[in-house]
Parts: C-alpha cells; sequence; structure tokens
C-alpha cells in the first residue's frame, strides 16, 4: 500500500505545514536569530505535525468507512484487512508518545504537543465522535488542526531562540488559528454537507441550512483578519504586509480576469468554477515567502532555508505562478475561458 496516499499527505502537506512554518519563522524572526541556525529544530517540530497528521488522516478513514460506504464514496482504508487498520495509528500513536517525551520537562510545550491528538481522537472515535455534536466538532477539529498547532510552534520556537513567550503574539496566533480553523473544517463539512445527509451523518453543517450561516461566516473572518493584523503588527516587518498588499491584487486579477469565485467559507451555489478560498494562499505561500525573503536579506545562509522551503512546497508556488502567468496573457473578456 502506498503510505503517502494512506496517510492522505496531498491534503494536508502544504494547506497545514505552510502555515506552521509561517508561524515558525515569524516567531524565530522575533528573537533577532538566523532561520537557518533554527532551521534543524524548525523541522524536529515539524515531525509532530507529520506524525499528528498520519494519525488523523487515517483514523478519520476508520471512523468514517461505514458511512462513506453507504453512499459509495472512496475509503482508503476499506481495501484494508480489519485485523490490520489499527496497525498504522497504533504505531503513530506510539512514535507521538516517543517524540513527545523528548520535550520533557516543558510543561507547556509537552502540554500543546499531546492536546491536539485529543482533540482529534475525540473528534473521531466513537462513543465521543464530536464530528456528529454539531459545534463541538467544530471547535475540536479547529483546535486540533490549527489552535494547539500554531501554539505548539510558538512556545517551541521561543523556548529555542531563548525568548520569553510574547504573549500578545501567543494570544493573537490562537485568536487567528481558530477562526481559520474553523473556515477550515465548516468548509469541509458544507462542501460534503450532501453526502453527510446521504449517509445520515449529523455534523453542524447538516443542521444549518447554507443560506443562513451567510452572517456567521462574515463574523468569523472579521475575528480572524483582526488576529492577523495583531500578528503582523507584532512580527514588525515591511515585507509580510506588503505581500499582504500583493496577495489582493493577486485575488482581485483572479476574479476579474480568470473568472474565481472568492470563497469566505460557503461555496456560492451553481455549475463546478474555479475559486480560492480567501487568504488561504497567503498563509500558504505568501506569507512564508517573504518571512523567508526577509531573513535572507538579513542573513546570507536563509537563502538556504528560502530554497528548500520552495523545494518542498513546489506544487502551490508552481500553482500561483501559473495563475499569475494565466493573469498576464488573458484579455479580461476571455476570463470565462478559465
Amino acid at each position: 500500500m502506498n503510505v503517502l496516499k494512506t496517510i492522505r499527505a496531498s491534503e494536508w502537506w502544504g494547506y497545514k505545514l505552510a502555515p506552521l512554518l509561517a508561524i515558525g519563522y515569524a516567531t524565530v524572526m522575533k528573537s533577532g536569530k538566523s532561520l537557518f541556525a533554527a532551521s534543524p529544530y524548525l523541522l524536529y517540530i515539524m515531525l509532530a505535525m507529520v506524525l499528528g497528521a498520519a494519525y488523523v488522516s487515517v483514523i478519520n478513514d476508520i471512523t468514517d468507512m461505514e458511512e462513506d460506504l453507504a453512499i459509495g464514496k472512496k475509503n482508503r482504508m476499506a481495501g484494508v484487512p480489519p485485523s490490520r487498520r489499527w496497525i498504522f495509528p497504533v504505531v503513530a500513536l506510539a512514535a507521538g508518545a516517543v517524540y513527545i517525551g523528548t520535550f520533557y520537562p516543558h510543561v507547556l510545550i509537552m502540554a500543546l504537543a499531546v492536546m491536539p491528538w485529543i482533540a482529534f481522537s475525540c473528534y473521531s472515535i466513537p462513543p465521543v465522535r464530536l464530528k456528529k455534536r454539531g459545534a463541538l466538532g467544530v471547535l475540536a477539529d479547529a483546535s486540533g488542526a490549527h489552535v494547539f498547532t500554531s501554539l505548539f510552534v510558538v512556545a517551541s520556537m521561543s523556548y529555542y531562540t531563548g525568548q520569553e513567550i510574547d504573549w500578545v503574539w501567543f494570544s493573537a496566533v490562537g485568536v487567528w488559528a481558530l477562526c481559520y480553523g474553523i473556515r477550515g473544517i465548516l468548509w469541509h463539512m458544507f462542501y460534503d454537507r450532501d453526502n453527510d445527509i446521504a449517509s445520515q451523518t449529523p455534523t453542524y453543517a447538516t443542521k444549518i441550512a447554507p443560506e443562513h450561516f451567510r452572517g456567521r461566516e462574515w463574523m468569523i473572518l472579521a475575528a480572524e483578519m483582526v488576529a492577523l493584523g495583531f500578528m503582523l503588527w507584532r512580527i514588525g516587518r515591511t515585507l509580510p504586509v506588503l505581500f499582504l498588499v500583493f496577495y489582493l491584487l493577486f485575488v482581485t486579477a483572479c476574479r476579474r480576469k480568470l473568472g474565481f469565485k472568492i470563497v469566505i467559507i460557503l461555496m456560492p451555489p451553481g455549475q463546478p468554477y474555479p475559486y480560492l478560498i480567501f487568504l488561504a494562499d497567503y498563509y500558504q505561500v505568501f506569507l512564508p515567502l517573504a518571512l523567508l525573503l526577509r531573513g535572507a536579506l538579513i542573513f546570507r545562509y536563509d537563502w538556504v532555508v528560502l530554497f528548500a522551503h520552495g523545494l518542498l512546497f513546489a506544487w502551490s508556488i508552481h500553482r500561483l505562478l501559473r495563475y499569475g502567468w494565466r493573469i498576464a496573457r488573458v484579455p479580461g473578456a476571455e476570463a470565462s475561458r478559465y
């Protein structure tokens, strides 16, 4: 069996790891240290994300199997013999426990490392299975995927660089991660709403009509942008703000010239169309590159980190470059072709 497919690496590699690395880069930058010098520790704490994401991907497939098969949806674990299905999460749990133990005696770092595992287990595994418990499921997923992981990165990198934790930065990252995480899981839930209704899986999205949720998605986005503003203020560098302006211009061009829909949470009704989830590409591509470029302009060896990051997330960067090439070539009148 293909391990990368089993752990659904394509579904979280660029989407989850790149924003977390951006938080790590920014935390290092606040200390005045080189990203190149901090890169071994950054890679080490990213190992926690890989182990956790692999665990989550497998238990989601195992615990969703009955609902998936009932509606004919593909499930990667369906072809694995029942006696072997739990080998994957058990191995991941054992590896995760050993990994977390290496942070002893730093209680805050260890607690933040453990909490995503607890949150995702509660989200997926019966009898708790918060996925079926409305807003609690939304909070569990957002906390496991974004809040605790982001705060783990802040605490870990603060410790490594010899900084006292900046509690304003810590709090702003926590609020931002919560809002972005809520947007992510709600996008998925509403996108999969018809399948969940068909399989009688009672998620938050099945209990509310999409048209009744539109006001709430704007409130979540507003809180996220306020938190992002505080984050950029605490980073205190020009390039992340300048790259945010570039991103907004890029989104505007994608909408006007390529016909992209800009999505906050809810997908607009209608036929299939190209879309961008607002701010996702800023967190995944523009922000980390801005921080890396700033580091490279100060510390010459940080160019190595910038190059390595580009290789690790080449697909995400290439996708945006491809859109940029289309924008440069396509007159506005031809946008409908895309």
